[in-house]
């Protein structure tokens, strides 16, 4: 068999601009995610630089167990960097600058999911009347209606600090949300979420900064950013004395998707509203109540007489 002769030689430094170039002009990956991989790939590249590795070429299996071994982290963390990595020798490959994808060879570690925190129904329901009580007055109105599309419609923080006034549909009641890869999911809305929205949009037009085409503002007129909706989810949660392992919007997305599983809703209904690819990863959002259960195998039928 003839040896395998890349079709030219090449930096790792410049098959990242490259790869991460043609995956952004085709749309295949958004600008966060964009910007994630580069961090992460460019991290390689310095460890890859400081073993006199410059090319792509020269990357081997070892070379990469040692990398990963010495970021001394998480197993979960491990395997993100994995996929990273096998992504961009996808590329290398089907660009012929290497023989194969070595990063996709590499075994996985196990990881054990940790079970996920959610609120009860009863917490959602402090949390949302101590916010509309203690929340300052000129940001209740906007606070309460991110709470309730986080919680409501489970939705992403990405997904809603980029919904657009031209987004909102309130006469159709449909908000059109931008999903992960940039498809776009047609969500409906309730009565309630139409008079949120209302509320917010009175008090919206004191703001600096209201012509702007983002729903959601802060206090300055800026786009709200993924940090201050995690802080604002944060903040409620504290005035509303509620303690718990996350305290972000991932919290109230995890509990509406959990609160619509306990109501009996259809799985394929809330992976759709949660925007997964595959049910197994909604699987990891639904909750039950443990009396609920314990209720279940109460009505289970006997038999035999005891």
């Amino acid at each position: 068999m003839p040896a395998f002769t890349p079709v030219k030689q090449i930096t790792i430094k410049e098959a990242i601009d490259a790869y991460l170039h043609e995956k952004k002009v085709i749309g295949a990956l958004s600008d966060t995610s964009v910007y994630n991989r580069r961090y992460e790939l460019k991290r390689f590249d310095s460890f890859c630089g400081s073993h006199q590795v410059l090319n792509v070429a020269q990357i081997h299996k070892n070379l990469i167990i040692s990398y990963l071994n010495r970021l001394q982290i998480q197993n979960s963390t491990k395997i993100t960097i994995l996929m990273v990595l096998a992504g961009f020798m996808d590329y290398l490959v089907d660009e012929e600058l290497i023989l194969e994808n070595i990063a996709a060879l590499i075994k996985k570690p196990r990881t054990y999911q940790p079970d996920t925190d959610h609120l009860t129904p009863e917490e959602l329901e402090t949390l949302f009347q101590t916010e509309s009580q203690k929340a300052p007055p000129k940001v209740v109105d906007r606070n309460l209606l991110l709470l309730s599309l986080f919680s409501i419609l489970c939705l992403r923080v990405s997904e809603v600090l980029n919904i657009k006034l031209a987004d909102v549909r309130l006469e159709s009641q449909d908000v059109w949300v931008r999903r992960k890869g940039g498809k776009i999911a047609r969500i409906p809305l309730n009565e309630h979420l139409v008079a949120l929205f209302l509320k917010w949009y009175s008090v919206r037009t004191q703001y600096k900064g209201h012509d702007s085409d983002f729903v959601f503002i802060s206090s300055h007129g800026n786009q709200l950013k993924p940090r201050q909706a995690r802080y604002i989810v944060s903040q409620a949660l504290k005035r509303a004395n509620i303690v718990k392992r996350q305290n972000g919007t991932h919290l109230l997305r995890h509990s509406g998707a959990s609160l619509l599983s306990q109501a009996g809703e259809d799985p394929k209904k809330i992976q759709f509203l949660l925007g997964h690819a595959s049910l197994a990863t909604t699987n990891r959002y639904l909750h039950f109540d443990e009396q609920a259960l314990q209720q279940m195998i109460a009505r289970s039928p006997q038999f035999i007489d005891v």
